[in-house]
């Protein structure tokens, strides 16, 4: 590993994997150095993307930080405290490719969070480095009065973001969701209408149900758990009768935990979601599969 004790990934979009073995030859292009979430969300049909399930576990963007736990040569198991779960106290865990991390850039006032749902990442020569996505969040390294803002990269690099593409804010002190309006959240979570579902997805190529409520509520300043079950643990119960926009559904099947979650809208018989494999995240009304298995409580976030 890199040296020093603090990581941080350091490419656009890495994939967190069950394990190595996990890992098909359709996915080479993101075990690769240099990751190509395009190419791999491009070259993948409904059968591959359904295999997904039990080898992907989640997405990370740059800069995410991250802990290693294990070092097994090309590979690392980390765990990824943005992305809370029951499966570990300090975060999501799961294998990563070392190549993808590099050393944390230290703290900032500042940070600047990406709100196009992609944005060029260029040098100091203007020259393009990479594209990253949506909610990516990368500490500002100075100020600047032009159109660019300069940010600090894993590894100590430096680069610059279109200032049309990002929002720049004071790091909070606490990336509370209780804090956030569910009402913005639903219209940030608004723009990936029409986006493929991607299972485990957590970037703007793809997007499972519970990567569209972090991925929004992550780019309105707030942490919240990585997966249905463990966001529904951290909401307080909300009656029917008392539904706003912005809350969250959970559905469960009877004897089973919850599978799926969505945004309440203005009309709680209508849901903002990503509803499965060969789909797209869509509002619609809620249809008869989704009644019969929506629990009785719908869920808002908690003051921790």
């Amino acid at each position: 590993m890199p040296d020093g004790g603090q990581f941080a990934v350091a490419v656009p979009v890495t994939n967190l994997w069950q394990s190595p073995d996990a890992v098909r030859e359709i996915d080479a292009s993101m075990v690769s150095d240099r990751p190509d979430p395009a190419e791999w969300t491009a070259c993948l049909g409904i059968t591959e993307r359904r295999q997904l399930q039990n080898r992907v576990l989640t997405q990370l963007l740059l800069g995410e930080p991250v802990e290693v736990v294990e070092d097994a040569g090309e590979w690392v198991r980390i765990v990824a405290p943005w992305q809370p779960s029951e499966r570990h106290p300090g975060g999501y865990p799961g294998w990563v490719r070392r190549s993808h991390l590099n050393t944390a850039p230290p703290p900032a006032a500042r940070e600047a969070v990406v709100t196009a749902a992609m944005a060029a990442l260029t040098d100091d020569t203007g020259a393009p480095i990479c594209i990253v996505s949506y909610a990516t969040i990368l500490p500002v390294s100075g100020e600047h009065p032009g159109t660019n803002v300069p940010v600090t990269l894993p590894g100590g690099r430096h680069g610059w973001l279109d200032r049309s593409a990002c929002a720049v804010r004071d790091v909070p002190e606490a990336r509370d969701p209780a804090l956030v309006d569910g009402a913005n959240a639903v219209t940030e979570a608004e723009r990936f209408g029409g986006l493929a579902y991607l299972w485990a997805g957590m970037s703007a190529y793809g997007l499972d149900c519970s990567g569209l409520v972090h991925i929004t509520y992550r780019r309105l300043g707030a942490v919240v758990p990585r997966d249905a079950h463990d966001q529904a643990d951290a909401c307080r119960a909300v009656p029917r009768d008392r539904i706003r926009p912005g809350d969250l559904l959970f559905f469960a099947r009877p004897g089973k935990g919850i599978y799926h979650v969505g945004f309440a809208l203005n009309d709680p018989e209508h849901i903002l979601h990503a509803p499965q494999t060969g789909m797209t995240i869509v509002a619609e009304p809620l249809k008869a599969d989704r009644r019969t298995t929506m629990l009785s409580t719908a869920g808002r976030f908690l003051l921790r």
